[in-house]
This record gives C-alpha cells, structure tokens and sequence, in this order.
C-alpha cells in the first residue's frame, strides 16, 4: 500500500523535480516519481511555463476546481476562469518570473462548491542557464480558517459596538487602579465628558470614597479570580459620591482586572433599608411562573412544583426521572429539543419558547417556557425554568388567524356578478348576478346596469364607463329590495360584434367587511391581553417591594405606639402615620388582586349566601338616597372562590355605580345559573363553553361612553377627580374574575346606566360551612420557641421585636444555611419557623423541609409580599400551607401564629 508523503518529503521532491528540469531541460523528465509526487499529495500542485501556460496540473487540483486536466493542459488562466480570477492568478505568476523569487500569497478560486480559498507557495523553475523557465505551485486550501477568521471580525466589530454603546460601564484597570480601556458609559459615570478625557484626568486614588472596600474587593479578586455583584461608593469628578454595582475577573496573565459597573446610587437613595443582591433579583424575577422545573442536561425532570398537578394533572413524582420532552407534542418536539440544546450551550442564558405541553388526560395546554442554563449552580445543575400557561392566548390568536384566513379566502374569491354592457345597459350577465341583486337574469338582460348602483356612487360608475378605467374601485350596491351592500367594481373594455364593449365584475364585499371588521375586533382583543399580562406583571411586582416597606413602617410605628401612652403628642403623630400605611395597604392588595398574584384561600360557596351575609354593609356603602335590590335565583350552583374576593368585587362594583348616580337611584345586585354553548363563545372572544354561576350589578347612573368603556379595567384609570379614587377598583375586579377562570361583560350608555355580568365557573363539589370570625385581644405566647428566617434586615429585626413583645422566644437568621446551622447547634425543642418565600440560595419551602427532619413537629408560617409559586399555584394556597401577606400588624401575626401553633398536625 502506498504510503502518502509528509508535507516536508513532499518539498523535497519538488526541490528534486526542480533539479530534473534544470539539467535535462525536459518538462515531463523522470515522470514516474512526478507521477507519484503529484498523484498522492494532498495540495493541489501545478506547473506552468514562461508563458503561464498549464503543463501538468494534480489530481486534488481536479477535484477542487472541477475541471479536468485534458481540457486544460496548454491553455492559460484567461481561457479557463473568469478575468478577476485571471488576473489574480497571472498577477502573482508575473511577480515570480520577473523576481526569479519564491512568495507565498492569498488566493481564491469559485469552484462548484463555493467560493474557496488558498495559501499558494509559488516558486520559479530554471533552465539549463539559470533563467526563469516557468513555475511550480503548492497550493494549500484555508477556506476553513478563512470563514473562521471573518467570522471573528464579525464577532470583533460585534464585541466593539456593545463595548461602546452599551449602558453599562466597562473598564480594564492594573491593580493600582490605574486605566487600561474604558467605554463612554464609565467615562460620564465619573462626570467626564468623554472617555479620552477620563483617561487623561482620572486619578486613582480619588475614584473610591472607601479605599479599604476597594482593597477587600482586591483580596477576593486576588484569592477567587472574579468578583460579583460587589457594591462600593464612587467620587466622581466633581467630588459627589455615588453608589456602584461592580462585576469583574481578574487575569494574572497581565495583571489586570476588566468587569463592569452600574450605578445604583438612586436606588440606594430610594431603598435604604435594603440590601439586593441584583444576580439573585435577576434569577428570582426572571423564574416566577406558574410550575417551576429543572431539567439535567439529558434532558431528564430532576424537578416538578406541585401545582403542576393542578394545572395538568400530572403529579410531580410521575414526571421526576422521565424524559422532559416525553409530555411535549410530537409536532413540537423537534424544535423544544434544538431550543434544549442551545441552552446548554450558553451558560446564564435565558430563553423563552412556546409549545404544547401533554395533560394526564391526554389533551395538550399551549403554554410558554421560559428557561435559564445554571449548570454551574450546585443546587440547580441544569436548566432552571417555568412553564406559563398561554392557552388562553393561543385560542384568541387561533381565532384571529382563522378569521383572517376566512377574510383572504372571501378576497381573493373568482366567483361573482358579471355582466357584458353596452353604456350602461346590461347585454348578458351570469348566475352570480342575479343571485347578488335579486333580479332574475330574465329581468337584468335589458336593464339599466346603473339601477344595480346605489344613488350615492352612480356618478362614480358613470365617470368611470365615460373614461373607459379598468381601474378597480368600491362603490354602493342596490338590491332589489332595496337594501344596499358594498361591492368591488371592475371592468374591461371587450372588442363585441365589431363595436367596443364592457364587461364587469362585481364582487359581494358584505362577508368580506364584517370579516375585516372581526379580525380587527380580535386584534384589539388580543393587543389587550397582551397588554394587561404585562401591566400585570408590573402592578405585582412594584405592589410586592411596596408590600416589604410598608411591613416596616406599620411594624416600626407600631411597635413606637406601644410605648407611649394615647395622651403623648408623638402618639397621634404615629397614628396618623399608620393611618396613611394602612391606606397604602389596600391600594397594594388591589394591585396584587388585579396581577392575580395576592393570596386566596378559596372554598367552595354558595354565592347568595356571600351577598346575603354582607348586604347591610352594602347598604351603608351605597348611602340612604340610593335604593339596593337582590334578585337572587334559588338552588344557585356551587363555585369555588375565597370568599373575601366576593367581597371585594361587590364592594367595587357598588361604590363604582355609586359614584355613577347623581341624587337618587338604584343599584340591582342578581345571580342566575347559565349555560354557554359553543356558538355563543366563539361570538365572544374571552369566554369558554360550560356552566356558570352569573352575578349580575348594575345602575340606572350616568354611564359611559365607548372611549371610557374600553379603559375602565386598566390600573390608575380613572375619571373620578383628585383624591376621588385609585382607579384600582375595576382593575381589582378584572384581576379576581381572570385569577377564578372566569369572564366579565360590560354594557352601558351615556344617560341609560350601566351593567356588570360576571360569570364564574360552576364547580362540583359541596359548599363549605363558614364559621363567622369574632373579635379577641392579641393572644400571646405560652412559651413556645420560634426561629425567624428572613434575609430583609429591617422586616427580620422587627419581627422579632414584635414576637418577644408577644412574650415568645425567638431567634433569628438572615439566610436559610445560617437558619439551619443556628437549628442543628440548638439544645431543646423550636416550636415554629416563621420564614420568607423567596431567599438568596435557597427557598423557604426547601428549608422548611430540611429543618422538619430536626424537628419533625416544627410547624412553618410562610410570609411575602406575594404568593411565590414556590408555595401556591396562582397564589392560591393548598390547605396544609400557613401564610401571613406583607405587611401585617402585631395584631394580624399575633393570632395568625397562636392559629398555626394550636393547629393539629
């Protein structure tokens, strides 16, 4: 077997052939080893004479360019490629005849396959008397090499542009702080007005307002290699201090540190109180959905939430262990697989893609996966996401896109009226016709085609017969019962019986108008929902940071009138303070009603019953110059929902239509059972066939117009004056309806009152027996022990004020690893942990799980700003789990933690 030549044998040969050509002076002498030599090599080789004819050409030269060497020995690079390609090649040529030098140059070549590209080593051949005979060529292919060095300009020109345009300040320093490279952002950080002026005038030593928290920061940078999330306080150049957010690796290779710097100074001045990590904001915030999951790299459940369960009947442990991609449609596998693969790929990269997801039953949900590579992360190792369910969504879009689907076909259609006239009268005309303007074809042959034309674009038919257009327009259509349509117009002039004639079209555009209409009435719909998810998504999490001040303020300021007595001046400053927080309270909760995010504990009710029970406080609400009626349907249907809900919507609604009735009038509070077929939810975009409990309120106010009516469920709207309301109340409604799969329907005029139908679903279980609340004092401790989890410093410090007024023994940590740490070194029993949701490293549920095996009677207290998915399925809570919503009193944490501690189990 032959062997093939190494790169260095192979110069040697041609050195050798080289030789053979200056003494015999013959091209072709010794073939056998040229033969060889040309034969086995992976270059391509070639020899040309003086004039740049080809004379022997290699059998990889035949393969990359696609000719053959019979057809090209003799001829010259002008007779077989194009004169670009030509010129190149003989330019090179030209350089080695004339210098009688090797070179070595970049050449390329479009082939078959694509443009290709070469390192050609072109060295001169001699003859007998030591003059230029011709030239020998090893040409070796570097088309790889070549897209891989355009791809990294690419890259280059991309990491240049985010480098400079970026918002974020990046730099590159020694490590005694002097500059390296900076970007624009870091130069007006530091007050500069430009970056070169920031590096002429920037002095190290005056860049931190700290200099021992920069030396710290240069310790972990030293003993870590990088530094995360590292906060420190800045001068800028006009001596003002500011707050920095510091990312960066240090490379010892050049003794430098490179990372990047937000300035978080105006949200240090607006929270101080608390300490963000911002990379665990980041990931808290960008994985709250409804089912949380962790999915390893081979594509394996490692974790499902629970409220899986209730959103596709699936339980975890049946999915735990199982392929992830088992429960996706087969159409959508494919592409859930390559979105898979790309995350893992891209360590910290955050991604969203919908698919169908396989319910127990075996129907498919369209839900949204939103997913995050952290591989890295001990705890998650693999990918961390949520599934959101988009189902509701996806029917509005189905709809529109099968609405706009009908209207193309409508469009586009061939069939219609024709008709063949001469000035104006009808000679012939088709079925289609007649079927459009009620005549019979017997009755239009003969006619005025002008009678088929509304009296209101007559004219622009006669204009355009008078000018012979074959322009298309629309005009009016007159039936022959005197109804009047759209309809689209065009015709043509058609040589006749040796005269010039007309034919015309004309198309129906009544279907084709109310299915314009349709889909534009679904694209609001779905641009509103759209809209709403993402005000939503807002209103919940400013209302869950306001929630965390608002639990200091009322705790501090109670906690301070605890120990002044009622006749101190400062006493009536501090209630007048608590006054305004608790105002602020409600306006929180009605943020987090309307992002469907705030806690329910829902039952399974009658709905007159709730009405019934809280109808005198109705009437007080109302006012005596306003007449209430209840109109309520007997044997209601059972629904599902927390009764405080009821009690909110009622409320809103009520205070709504009194605020719409000027004097006297009357508000109608109804409930009916209803049935909703198919028919009736495919007219209306938001509702689903089924049974629904409908709760009906409505006024004989002032109403609304369509402008107002289209706005009244968006937060902060309002058309009440200053002070008058939030424009949180109908925003609070809708909020409730959505998060209890259910629907509202508005109707009003200006002048003739207005009425509100909210329908929720009938559920099939029981209704349960409430047992009325009564008043009672602050219950206190019996010398129960409770361990405090929470990383806000201020919340966690007073609480534990508050639990020690309350006589109980408490100790506290910040982070779930300090919690447990401080509950195995313990000697003695811990009665109840009382723990935040959302913590950096670890959640409270997984914590509360970990303690129980120390202490297997402890009883956990849950408490957010909101309901994390962590603990609750759409913030509606399983029956076992104990919450308090932030803020809360002494008075609300008081009896919520006697409850747990007293409950059995």
């Amino acid at each position: 077997m032959t062997r093939k030549p190494t790169y260095e044998e192979l110069e040697q040969r041609i050195l050798t052939l080289e030789n053979l050509f200056s003494q015999t002076g013959k091209p072709f002498g010794n073939r056998r080893m040229v033969s060889d030599l040309i034969e086995l090599s992976g270059s391509l080789i070639v020899v040309k004479d003086r004039d740049g004819r080809f004379l022997l050409v290699n059998r990889k030269w035949e393969d990359i360019t696609g000719l053959k060497r019979s057809d090209i020995l003799g001829q010259t690079d002008e007779d077989l490629f194009d004169p670009d390609t030509a010129s190149q090649f003989m330019k090179n040529d030209r350089q080695v005849m004339e210098s009688g030098e090797t070179i070595e140059v970049e050449e390329h070549l479009d082939t078959p396959s694509g443009t290709r590209w070469f390192i050609s080593a072109k060295f001169p051949l001699f003859d007998e008397k030591g003059r230029v005979d011709g030239l020998c060529a090893i040409i070796t292919e570097i088309t790889d090499r070549k897209r891989m060095e355009d791809a990294l300009k690419a890259n280059e020109k991309k990491y240049l542009n985010l480098f400079n345009n970026t918002q974020i300040a990046l730099f590159k320093t020694t490590l005694d702080g002097k500059l390296v490279e900076i970007n624009s952002r870091y130069a007006e950080m530091a007050g500069y007005t430009s970056v070169e002026a920031c590096m002429a005038d920037f002095d190290p030593g005056k860049a931190w307002a700290d200099p021992g928290a920069r030396q710290q920061m240069i310790a972990i940078l030293r003993e870590k290699g990088s530094v995360r999330n590292y906060e420190g306080r800045f001068l800028r150049k006009d001596g003002s201090q500011g707050w920095l957010l510091i990312s960066a690796g240090y490379c010892p290779g050049d003794g430098c540190i490179e990372g990047s710097a937000v300035d978080i100074s105006e949200r240090k001045l607006i929270q101080q109180t608390l300490e963000r990590n911002e990379a665990m904001q980041r990931k808290m915030v960008s994985h709250i959905g409804d089912v949380i999951v962790i999915i390893d790299v081979n594509g394996i459940n490692t974790y499902k939430s629970p409220n899986i369960e209730k959103l596709f009947g699936w339980k975890p442990e049946e999915l735990i262990g199982k392929n992830a991609f088992e429960t996706v449609h087969p159409e959508d596998r494919k592409n859930a697989l390559s979105f898979f693969r790309k995350l893992l790929d891209k360590p910290d990269t955050l991604g969203t893609m919908e698919f169908r997801y396989k319910c127990k039953d075996d129907h498919y949900r369209w839900i949204e996966f939103t997913g995050s590579n952290l591989l890295h992360d001990p705890d998650i190792q693999g990918i961390l996401g949520n599934y959101h369910d988009i189902m509701e969504r996806k029917q509005v879009e189905q709809t529109l896109r099968e609405s706009e689907a009908r209207f193309k076909a409508l469009h586009n259609a061939s069939f219609g009226g024709i008709a063949i006239h001469d000035k104006g009268i009808i000679l012939d005309c088709n079925q289609g016709l007649a079927e459009m303007s009620g005549y019979s074809t017997d009755e239009l042959i003969g006619m005025n085609g002008l009678l088929l034309i509304a009296e209101e674009s007559r004219e622009l038919v006669m204009q355009s017969i008078a000018n012979g257009s074959e322009k298309p327009y629309e005009a009016l259509g007159l039936h022959k019962n005197g109804s009047k349509f759209h309809i689209r117009v065009e015709a043509r002039n058609v040589p006749y019986k040796g005269k010039i004639i007309r034919t015309t079209e004309f198309r129906d555009l009544s279907e084709s108008k109310r299915a314009e209409a349709e889909r534009k009435k679904l694209e609001e719909q779905l641009t509103q929902a759209q809209k709403m998810e993402s005000v939503g998504r807002l209103a919940g999490g400013v209302a869950h940071d306001y929630n965390n001040m608002l639990s200091v303020i009322i705790g501090y300021t109670e906690l301070a009138m605890n120990e002044l007595t009622a006749s101190s001046p400062l006493y009536g400053f501090l209630r007048e303070i608590h006054k305004a927080a608790a105002r602020s309270t409600k306006i929180t909760r009605q943020l987090l009603a309307f992002a469907r995010k705030q806690t329910i504990a829902p039952k399974v009710l009658d709905m007159n019953e709730v009405v019934e029970s809280m109808f005198k406080m109705l009437r007080r609400l109302i006012g005596e110059d306003i007449d209430i009626a209840w109109l309520p349907e007997s044997r209601l249907w059972p629904i599902k929902i927390d009764p405080s809900q009821v009690e909110q919507i009622l409320a809103n609604l009520c205070i709504n239509a009194r605020d719409a009735i000027f004097g006297v009038g009357k508000v109608t509070i109804e409930t009916h059972k209803i049935t909703l077929d198919k028919s009736y939810a495919a007219d209306h975009g938001e509702t689903f066939a089924g049974d629904y409990v409908l709760l009906t309120v409505s006024d004989d106010g002032c109403g609304m117009d369509k402008e107002t009516l289209s706005n009244i469920f968006e937060p902060f709207f309002t058309t009440k004056g200053v002070n008058e309301g939030t424009g949180l109340g109908l925003a609070t409604v809708y909020g409730i309806v959505k998060q209890n799969n259910g629907f509202i329907n508005v109707y009003s005029e200006p002048g003739k009152g207005t009425t509100f139908r909210i329908y929720l679903p009938r559920h099939g279980g029981d209704v349960e027996k409430t047992v009325p609340e009564t008043a009672s004092p602050i219950p206190v401790s019996q010398g129960e022990i409770i361990l405090l989890v929470e990383d806000e410093n201020s919340i966690r410090i007073m609480g534990q004020m508050m639990l020690e007024k309350l006589g109980y023994e408490v100790f506290s940590a910040e982070t779930p690893q300090e919690a447990i740490s401080l509950a195995s070194k313990h000697r003695g029993e811990i009665h109840l942990l009382i723990t935040d949701v959302v913590m950096p490293g670890m959640n409270g549920r997984d914590m509360a799980e970990h303690l129980k095996r120390l202490y297997p009677a402890l009883k956990t207290l849950f408490m957010s700003g909101y309901t994390a998915n962590i603990i609750a399925h759409r913030g509606i809570l399983e029956e076992e789990v104990h919450f308090i919503q932030k803020p809360f009193s002494m008075i609300e944490l008081g009896q919520k933690v006697r409850d747990v501690l007293e409950k059995a189990g």
